[in-house]
């Protein structure tokens, strides 16, 4: 059996890391706010605003980050690219709340 060693320099990226575990987090919280106002018949309050707007200043963070990932010599690209997915997600699912609120 022959073994393949690979050699190389390159490291994961922190700020693509970050990224990604802040998509995950500002998805959850966006899931735990749209459950909420739900269960409330949309009219949660506003722990939800709050929560919602931690979300939003997460994933534009998480974005913020992802970018840079992306633009990093000798890294590998998973993570900022699975951070910067996350993070859309997050920005296209706000836009389709705010679009569904407005009636548009």
């Amino acid at each position: 059996m022959k073994r393949r060693y690979k050699f190389t320099v390159r490291n994961h990226s922190r700020t693509g890391i970050r990224s990604s575990i802040l998509g995950v987090i500002s998805l959850l919280l966006t899931g735990s706010m749209v459950a909420a106002a739900y269960l409330e018949y949309g009219q949660a309050g506003k722990q939800v605003a709050v929560l919602g707007f931690l979300a939003l200043l997460l994933s534009l963070t998480g974005l913020y980050h992802g970018f840079r990932g992306l633009g990093e010599e000798d890294t590998y690209k998973g993570f900022p690219y699975a951070g910067c997915i996350l993070n859309g997600l997050v920005l296209l699912s706000f836009a389709g709340i705010y679009l569904l609120g407005t009636g548009g």
